[in-house]
């Protein structure tokens, strides 16, 4: 009898220290092992896309797991934790073996495609992915750096010291004269309505006016902002590993200068901004506003870009980083295009804002940009464009530049990397500086 008292009191310790060890941990989420299966596109009948990498990156730690599809295109990832991850996958190939596995023959030293979903849920419900691989064009004009960050409110020269960098990445000379640069418009709350997608971003099927025989969320961009260089067709040559510098204000912004307003404005660190009286083009709109900003000055050395469709009172970009920039030319003038209204329009009326329609088809090249990794806003463009995007890590008013990474060089000719993924193919300038190379 003794002893079955002390058997059971043991007992009723062991029963309480387990339970007091579960109290304290708390209930736990088993990992799961994520079954991938990454496919091409309906070009090349869907096959199944082996030698593929593929990514998951936890949206809270920024944990990543990686891994090689097999020869059906399959991959296990074994004992993922739960949660929710931004997932992408890219496979590369060289001209040669591109030639061999689709027939097609390229210019490109390389073929690049890419494939990427946002906040995917993974969990013991939800453990399948597929993705689809998409090649977007290697455009040999591209977007070499974008300045939306600015400088310090105080000691800087806040917003008005913007600029965005083009590059000719190939071995011919191109002419400026007609390209377009845009800024594609899209929504920055995530919150699902009846008229967005299911991410967040607008639906544009459900717009006033849009044919229901397109698909106007995938073939098509939408412009925030559009401007076009001048010229008359070959008055701007851009020479092979040359820049242009698209300014805002093609000023010195580290010196004193006297605004529109006959107000003299200095800076009190000019080592936080940027000299860019030797841009090539600037955006002008002192003639467009009765009360044009005070910063908004034109430099008669400076031609100024053709103001196609405008935001706001100046060429300001999004100091977040809340931006999607696009190059793109076309024999059809823009201001032709169709427009429509933002699908949250019930009515249009004589004040209601239409953005011209631009055919993804048309652009050569183009960049995402987001606030930072754990606070992204839907993305505004389709993956065949980028399947990634870029930011800087000290935010808004930080002096900081994205910055297109070196891939290789030839002598003194430097070769900017482009896989149309703008998280492998960028990287940041602690402050930002025109027509100067990143490393790899």
């Amino acid at each position: 009898m003794h002893t079955c008292r002390k058997l059971a009191f043991f007992m009723v310790l062991v029963l309480a220290a387990v339970a007091c060890e579960n109290r304290e941990d708390g209930p736990r989420v088993a990992p799961v092992d994520v079954a991938v299966q990454v496919i091409f596109d309906e070009q090349f009948d869907r096959a199944g896309a082996s030698s593929t990498e593929v990514t998951l990156r936890n949206v809270t730690s920024q944990q990543t797991f990686t891994g090689t599809t097999d020869e059906s295109g399959a991959l296990i990832l074994e004992a993922i934790p739960s949660g929710t991850y931004d997932i992408a996958a890219r496979r590369v190939f060289s001209r040669e073996a591109f030639a061999t596995f689709s027939g097609l023959q390229v210019n490109e030293e390389e073929v690049t495609f890419n494939a990427s979903r946002a906040a995917v849920a993974i969990n013991s419900q939800n453990a399948q992915v597929e993705l689809m691989l998409r090649s977007g064009p290697v455009g040999d004009l591209l977007i070499k750096q974008i300045y939306f960050a600015g400088s310090d409110r105080v000691e800087g020269a806040l917003f008005r010291d913007q600029f965005v960098e083009l590059y000719n990445n190939s071995n011919d000379t191109i002419f400026m004269d007609g390209w377009y640069i845009m800024g594609a418009l899209g929504r920055a709350a995530t919150t699902v309505q009846s008229f967005t997608q299911p991410d967040g971003q607008w639906d544009w099927q459900q717009s006033i006016g849009m044919p229901a025989n397109v698909r106007a969320n995938e073939d098509f961009l939408y412009g925030k902002w559009i401007y076009q260089f001048p010229g008359t067709g070959q008055q701007y040559p851009v020479a092979p590993g040359k820049s242009i510098v698209l300014a805002q204000t093609a000023i010195n912004h580290q010196s004193p200068f006297v605004g529109n307003d006959g107000e003299a404005v200095t800076v009190i660190r000019p080592e936080l901004t940027v000299d860019l009286s030797g841009a090539d083009f600037e955006v002008f709109l002192g003639e467009e506003f009765p009360n044009p900003l005070a910063s908004d000055i034109d430099n008669p050395a400076v031609p100024n870009m053709k103001n196609i469709f405008i935001f706001g009172r100046d060429f300001i970009l999004d100091n977040p980083g809340r931006e999607a920039v696009a190059i793109f030319k076309s024999d059809t003038p823009v201001r032709n295009f169709p427009q429509y209204p933002t699908p949250n329009v019930s009515e249009i009326r004589d004040n209601t804002n239409l953005y011209y329609q631009i055919p993804v088809a048309l652009i050569v090249d183009a960049v995402e940009c987001q606030p930072s990794p754990t606070n992204q806003v839907p993305t505004k463009l389709p993956t065949i464009l980028d399947a990634g995007y870029t930011f800087v890590p000290a935010g808004s008013f930080s002096s900081q530049s994205v910055v297109r990474k070196t891939a290789r060089t030839f002598g003194d000719r430097v070769i900017l990397q482009d896989t149309n993924n703008s998280e492998d193919d960028f990287t940041f300038f602690p402050i930002a500086s025109p027509r100067t190379f990143a490393g790899n």
